[in-house]
């Protein structure tokens, strides 16, 4: 461990002020939780919310609800995501179903999921990946052909605005996460919104069935929080960083979460949430315009995905090779600079799944998983630090474009066979 700056691949900041806040939310209990809801109601212009304990509890609890009116168990989801995705269905009794996504667009592969969606399908997953709003209105019309509702993911994107409305609005039912380093923070927490009393029939018997949190998970949680609003900062986020067991930054497939309802604490530091969320997303659509209008290269090597006003999650770049995105990593990590890769494999890769999609080929999350790499761009992260990154982030394509020319220039001066040629031409495009 090195005393420096150090960020955070993505933070949602606290204050003093809002850890006082939990306290007072912590006394008046489930009353805050009502007041929050409301807020939330009116802000998001949607009938009704449901507050639970985590993203992947309101997910869970909004597959439980579809099921109780349906014989089917199909959720299709795209096949690179965050693995609490596939831990919800599995933990709410469904069953995994994957569709390709296309890595330019980071959305589904909507030829691939014609095909998918059929009479068994109990509903479609669509997220709004690192910020960047997903086609619903596609989705929900290749839906409409099986009477699939559209659950929409918008626990990266909270706050995001389309000519359709809010993202989470759009879809039959969509849902937020509160977790750490999202938009906004309760250190946990989770958000479902919809205007169909259809589905919120449903919900509200399962939601009564949802124990509150206890007292004592309230008080960890509490201390959590603390620590977090200290150590997210560039100068102490070196500590955490530093101590490989607390597992910062590690996607986990755990079907076994704990299903609450969010409790006081979490509804007293929502007392800000929205002054907090639109600070938040301001400093993520500045952060993003910083890079892109840095992030220029001559040919097609480098990917960002260049769609400014968009308050990303983390900016997403699809390095040119696996090689090159692992290079850059390693260096930004050694730096303290906030780069780093995603999900670490497709769905269809993790151990306790795998056996379901034998013999399954899944080419778009399979770039994504191998090739994606993300900038910071939340409220901690300053201009120098994009500075720094933009420069190394084109220092390592140049150098690997370098090599690979000079390897061809290397053959060609050796009189190699045509099939050696071919080889470093496919490895210099980085396919």
């Amino acid at each position: 461990m090195k005393f420096r700056r150090y960020l955070a691949p993505t933070a949602a900041p606290l204050s003093c002020g809002d850890v006082l806040w939990a306290v007072a939310g912590l006394l008046r209990g489930p009353r805050g939780r009502a007041q929050v809801e409301v807020e939330i109601r009116q802000f998001f212009g949607v009938k009704h919310v449901f507050l639970l304990s985590s993203g992947k509890a309101a997910l869970s609890t909004i597959i439980r609800a579809l099921k109780t009116a349906s014989s089917r168990r199909k959720v299709v989801i795209p096949a690179y995501t965050c693995f609490s995705v596939p831990s919800a269905i599995v933990r709410a009794g469904g069953q995994v179903v994957l569709c390709d996504v296309d890595p330019h667009t980071l959305d589904f592969d909507f030829v691939n999921l014609q095909r998918i969606v059929d009479n068994d399908t109990l509903c479609i997953i669509s997220p709004h990946f690192l910020g960047q709003a997903a086609d619903i209105p596609r989705a929900k019309a290749i839906a409409k052909l099986h009477e699939v509702p559209v659950i929409e993911d918008a626990a990266q994107a909270m706050g995001r605005k389309t000519q359709d409305g809010w993202v989470g609005t759009s879809g039959d039912v969509g849902f937020f996460s509160l977790g750490r380093g999202k938009n906004i923070t309760a250190g946990s927490g989770g958000v479902i919104v919809t205007n169909s009393d259809e589905v919120a029939d449903k919900l509200s018997n399962v939601y009564a069935e949802v124990p509150e949190e206890s007292l004592a998970s309230q008080v960890v949680n509490g201390i959590m929080v603390c620590a977090m609003t200290i150590l997210i900062r560039p100068r102490a986020y070196w500590l955490p960083a530093g101590l490989p067991f607390l597992g910062l930054g590690e996607t986990i497939f755990q079907p076994g979460f704990p299903i609450r309802r969010l409790d006081g604490l979490r509804a007293g530091l929502l007392k800000t949430w929205r002054q907090r969320l639109e600070t938040s997303n301001q400093d993520r659509v500045r952060n993003a315009g910083r890079y892109l209008s840095s992030l220029h290269d001559g040919g097609e090597r480098l990917e960002p995905v260049r769609m400014p006003g968009i308050a990303y999650l983390r900016l997403p770049v699809v390095m040119p090779t696996v090689e090159m995105r692992q290079e850059f990593c390693t260096v930004g990590k050694e730096q303290g600079l906030g780069v780093s890769a995603l999900y670490p494999s497709p769905i269809s890769k993790i151990p306790e799944l795998k056996d379901k999609f034998e013999g399954q080929h899944y080419p778009g999350a399979e770039v994504l998983a191998d090739r994606l790499v993300t900038l910071p761009v939340h409220h901690y992260v300053e201009g120098r630090d994009i500075a720094r990154i933009c420069e190394m982030l084109h220092r390592i394509v140049d150098n690997r474009r370098h090599s690979s020319v000079d390897g061809l220039r290397r053959l060609a001066e050796r009189s190699v066979s045509p099939s050696e040629v071919r080889e470093v031409k496919v490895s210099s495009t980085g396919q």
